[in-house]
């Protein structure tokens, strides 16, 4: 029987170099094997095949040192491109995203209010179309397309199970098998506060983390798992869905299937709103976003409500800082755009009720909606290229 230990070997080998060379580019040869621990010759044929297939290209030479100056060599981010499509309930955001994970373009557009999952999706295609037009980007080096959705994604098969009341007959879709056929190239499907995480890794709070949580709470509240270097999914996919966690046991005899789950109504956005004009009759119509501006303007009635619905948010977090031990949480989301006015209170909280062993870093995210972006692409990215290791940890 032939062994396949040396062509086993030689793919290793090229792995290995392509990275080294996307992650420290430009290099000579020289320095490439020297990083590689390989011999000149087994450097020389693996540069030559990149070469071959445009994953990477000459330009200028090594001018230190001494004798023969080396051709300079560097990763073709321009090899083709990416499109990442972030799926909100009032906003689309989409982003054009080079073979290196390089942002170039983005764009949002309200989210279209049709009835028919069909049509929404036909919308879609259409506003992708549009934005590799408008960037004058050739649509045949689109290489790969990511779609991060509210709900419940089966990953692995690129099907939204559940999804958001605020997307049309968005559930038991085989949203994959449709973005295939409209532009031919691989699709990748996945929850969108997931891919937000994945974004942290790649341009954000958590790079250089191996255990997270990434807490959004915005019009509704979920969050996503980092746990020991690798993305948790859960076994039917729908780890992370803490808007769903209980605070009582009152709360155990209420179904909250319907009602997107007891710490969702207790601390999502609108939750600020309902909660003010339950104190304030007078102020029913105020908008959350008013209620962060009347405490930020020292209105005591705000900054009560505010306090008495973030003493839940601190809950949900020490029981996640119980399970998972994480390094860090970072939070995202409507509501954490006003999160000057909590995040000191919550971080008090949380370093009063943690030990040495379970501290925790609490912040707030700077990328926001561009993590979602940035997360789905990566994961394009990788599904096409895995040999390419755009972040250390296990994110597929």
């Amino acid at each position: 029987m032939k062994s396949n230990v040396p062509n086993t070997l030689r793919v290793l080998n090229k792995t290995l170099v392509l990275n080294i060379i996307r992650q420290n580019y430009p290099l000579s040869r020289a320095q490439i094997a020297k990083k590689a621990n390989l011999t000149r010759s087994t450097i020389s044929e693996i540069v030559q095949e990149l070469l071959d297939e445009n994953m990477i290209y000459e330009k200028g030479v090594d001018h230190g040192g001494l004798g023969r100056k080396g051709v300079l060599l560097h990763y073709n981010e321009d090899y083709g491109y990416v499109i990442g499509v972030d799926l909100g309930g009032t906003k689309i955001s989409l982003g054009l995203v080079d073979f290196n994970g390089n942002l170039k373009h983005q764009k949002t557009v309200p989210t279209f209010q049709v009835a028919d999952n069909q049509v929404f999706i036909q919308m879609l295609v259409k506003e992708i179309e549009t934005l590799i037009l408008e960037t004058n980007h050739d649509p045949k080096k689109l290489r790969a397309l990511g779609v991060a959705s509210p709900g419940i994604i089966d990953y692995q098969n690129g099907v939204v199970l559940e999804g958001s009341p605020n997307l049309p007959q968005w559930e038991n879709l085989s949203l994959r098998q449709i973005m295939t056929k409209h532009f031919h190239v691989p699709v990748v499907i996945e929850n969108d506060v997931r891919a937000g995480l994945i974004g942290e890794i790649w341009q954000g709070s958590c790079k250089n983390t191996q255990s997270a949580m990434l807490l959004s709470l915005g019009t509704g509240i979920g969050s996503a798992l980092l746990i020991d270097g690798k993305i948790v999914r859960g076994s039917h996919n729908a780890a992370g869905e803490i808007g769903y966690m209980l605070f009582s046991k009152q709360d155990l005899e209420v179904d909250w299937s319907d009602r997107g789950g007891r710490f969702e109504s207790l601390a999502s956005g609108p939750s600020f709103a309902k909660l003010y004009a339950e104190r304030n009759p007078t102020a029913m119509n105020l908008s959350t976003p008013e209620v962060f501006q009347l405490a930020q303007s020292g209105n005591e009635t705000a900054k009560q409500v505010i306090d008495d619905i973030v003493e839940y948010i601190c809950i949900a977090i020490l029981n996640v800082i119980t399970m998972i031990n994480p390094e860090k949480v970072i939070i995202t989301g409507g509501v954490a755009r006003s999160g000057e006015l909590f995040l000191d209170k919550l971080r008090e909280r949380i370093q009063f009720h943690t030990l040495n062993r379970t501290n925790v870093e609490i912040q707030l995210s700077n990328l926001y909606e561009l993590a979602a972006i940035y997360g789905i692409s990566i994961l394009a990215l990788s599904s096409l290229e895995p040999s390419i290791q755009f972040v250390d940890v296990d994110i597929c």
